[in-house]
């Protein structure tokens, strides 16, 4: 059985590595897989260092959070820490598994001076950002109105990936395994089920350089080749207020998983 480790600890120095970097909230399993009978660990956190651990969200930002193994459902034990929401997921069964969490709407406030800021470091598209500049005075403050949907995929003994893949989140990754591999080949950025066609994705391993994709008219993008080890998409979505002087609306997805050519489902 091969084993992955995201580092839980982070120093001084990885905490402001770029100013312009966004915090991403994003699920980072200690193992990605893991025995029967032992619980596997997964740390959500808000990070502008993946897969590092930076800032631990209270537990009243949480809406909601599930875990499902082989198909079925999987308990979650959740407990605070510093640096992260500590998340215990117990399964009896075997297989692939995905555990999710989606916080409550929270709200922000971003001075003139921070709008541009703010709008690179997300991955809206283009006609999105286009839309704040159009729409928001000049001078005027950007109101946000946001919530984060995580999710990880995870393993218990087994990394057989199950037919149905998607969590069922307004906007997600949803990942396509090529046959016998238990690392994903590609992904479908869908919103209410929806595919978004030709909509950025930043794709973040945890060794090398950032990628910002499109998705293709389908709304996949695919992984790119030679990548591996822990790796995150990070997806967002920005809406206009429906009414003059109301707040613009994000969703922002991430997906982390263990990345590896030619993975084999079996262990």
């Amino acid at each position: 059985m091969r084993k992955s480790l995201f580092p839980v600890a982070t120093g001084i120095s990885l905490l402001f590595a770029g100013s312009a970097a966004a915090h991403d909230f994003f699920l980072a399993p200690e193992r990605f897989v893991g025995t029967s009978g032992r619980p596997i660990v997964v740390h959500a956190t808000s990070s502008s260092d993946f897969p590092a651990l930076n800032v631990g969200s209270p537990r009243t930002r949480l809406q909601e959070v599930r875990a499902v193994v082989g198909g079925r459902p999987a308990a979650v034990e959740v407990q605070e820490q510093t640096k992260s929401l500590r998340l215990a997921v117990s399964s009896k069964s075997s297989g692939m598994g995905m555990v999710t969490v989606q916080t409550i709407w929270g709200e922000s406030n971003w001075r003139p001076d921070q709008v541009d800021t703010y709008l690179e470091e997300h991955p809206f598209k283009a006609e999105e950002a286009a839309a704040v500049h159009r729409l928001l005075p000049k001078g005027a403050t950007l109101q946000v109105r946001s919530r984060r949907l995580a999710k990880t995929l995870v393993c218990v003994r087994v990394c057989t990936p199950t037919t149905t893949a998607s969590a069922g989140l307004d906007v997600e990754l949803v990942p396509a395994f090529d046959a016998g591999s238990a690392s994903p080949a590609k992904f479908q950025l869908v919103r209410n089920g929806r595919p978004l066609a030709g909509h950025p994705v930043t794709v973040r391993p945890a060794r090398g350089e950032r990628q910002n994709v499109l998705t293709d008219n389908g709304g996949w993008v695919r992984i790119p080749a030679g990548m591996s080890g822990p790796t995150m998409l990070v997806a967002a979505t920005l809406d206009p207020p429906k009414e003059p002087g109301g707040r613009f609306t994000t969703n922002n997805a991430s997906v982390t998983f263990e990345a590896g050519d030619g993975r084999s489902a079996a262990h």
